[in-house]
């Protein structure tokens, strides 16, 4: 393989000699692998220990590169070097510049712009992030005279935090799977790698895949080994790659296709009041509270299974009800045999009320869409435009009010058409 430009999308890896089908591309050593196992030896311990996330973000953040400067790591350099230097157009950047004070703007302006799904999401990570600063905070507090020796000083108070912030933003958008731990559902189980970086994403064949490590057929971790295992990456397996083709990693998030509701769906059972509450006990007891999804695939368009059973129930008592009948578990115990399999449905009326309240909720994300869309439109960087990543993030924005809406359209269309679900 070798490093090169790709068309509209910066660099790439291309390989310069033919490639048979699950050819092993690369393997890359233990030790050349950023990760939880790798740096445990070079930092004082302590209990709890940090998880993965935290001590390879602990690393970068006292290693990042100065002024331009590469990084003066002994054991990662190279890599940590080769880094992005910046996440300005990242959302989380402009809501921590917000919350600190620092923000401009343009980057003010795009917060509030974002679908308010996409800011619930935004918000969790948020509190992700600041679970995971507040321990390597209190990290560095406790170990200051071992640790903080390899970073600069700074009179800037917000410092620390800011690049602990490009630290986890890296590590967040670039670490892969890699089995470190004895559990294969650890969340520790990740790595940076080197070479990785340089590879384009599809998510479409063909595409790369790396190979299972010894630890992960056998389900058993790394095999005691303290570094854990080597991380090797295959050739695509559906097609042999010519001389000049790119090489690509597996992408696989597909938003486009799914809408979710938490929100709007939340807001109905909260203007319940008692009914409402009532209603949330019960879904949770029963296991469908949240997780409320529209999908525009497979055709037709269609709410997910756990949004219509929390319709349904929404539904078994009439919008003018006030209070918790006294006949409450007979009305359940209908509903229950919906999710049982017993009925197909409570009642016709009960199919149509829920529908009708789906389609109206389509209906005013369309309208909020549409909206969002023409908002986005009007924002203009008041800084002529010299931030090169604004624009790209404008059409981000527009692109998920765009999806947003192309979801919401279809399941109205499935609506009106009556379409079984």
């Amino acid at each position: 393989m070798v490093f090169g430009t790709s068309t509209g999308a910066g660099y790439g890896l291309f390989a310069i000699r033919p490639i048979a089908a699950s050819t092993p591309l690369f393997a890359i050593p233990p030790k050349a692998l950023l990760n939880s196992l790798t740096l445990a030896p070079h930092y004082p311990p302590c209990k709890p220990k940090l998880t993965c996330t935290q001590i390879v973000t602990l690393h970068l953040l006292l290693h990042r590169p100065v002024n331009g400067r590469p990084s003066s790591d002994p054991l990662f350099g190279p890599y940590i070097s080769v880094l992005p230097t910046d996440f300005d157009s990242h959302p989380l950047t402009w809501l921590w510049k917000k919350e600190h004070g620092s923000s401009i703007s343009p980057e003010a302006q795009l917060i509030e712009v974002l679908p308010p799904r996409i800011l619930e999401k935004l918000d969790k990570m948020a509190n992700l992030f600041e679970v995971d600063w507040n321990v390597v905070k209190a990290y560095l507090q406790a170990n200051a005279t071992s640790v903080l020796l390899a970073r600069p000083a700074s009179n800037d108070p917000n410092a620390l935090e800011r690049d602990y912030l490009w630290a986890w933003l890296n590590t967040n958008t670039r670490c892969v799977y890699h089995r470190l731990m004895k559990t294969r559902s650890s969340p520790d189980n990740m790595t940076l790698c080197p070479i990785l970086d340089f590879a384009n994403h599809t998510a479409n064949s063909p595409h790369t895949m790396p190979k299972p490590t010894n630890g992960e057929i056998w389900d058993t971790g790394p095999l005691g080994k303290k570094t854990g295992e080597q991380f090797i990456l295959l050739a695509p397996s559906t097609a042999p790659t010519a001389v000049g083709d790119e090489i690509y990693l597996r992408y696989e998030v597909t938003f486009s296709e799914e809408l979710e509701l938490q929100g709007p769906i939340e807001s109905l059972f909260k203007g319940r009041g008692e009914i409402g509450q009532w209603m949330k006990e019960c879904l949770i007891a029963e296991g469908y509270w949240g997780n409320w999804t529209l999908h525009s695939t497979p055709k037709p368009a269609h709410p997910s299974y756990r949004l219509i059973t929390s319709f349904r129930l929404y539904h078994i008592l009439p919008l003018s009800a006030n209070t918790v009948p006294a006949n409450s578990e007979q009305l359940l115990n209908r509903w229950r045999d919906t999710t049982l399999g017993k009925q197909p449905c409570i009642s016709t009326e009960n199919e149509i009320l829920w529908r009708k309240t789906l389609l109206e909720l389509c209906q005013s994300v369309l309208s909020e869409g549409e909206a969002g869309i023409e908002k986005i439109q009007r924002v203009e960087d008041d800084n002529g435009n010299t931030r090169t990543w604004f624009e790209a993030a404008k059409g981000s924005i527009e692109m998920l009010w765009r999806e947003e809406t192309r979801v919401a359209a279809a399941t109205i269309r499935s609506l009106e058409d009556n379409e079984e679900f």
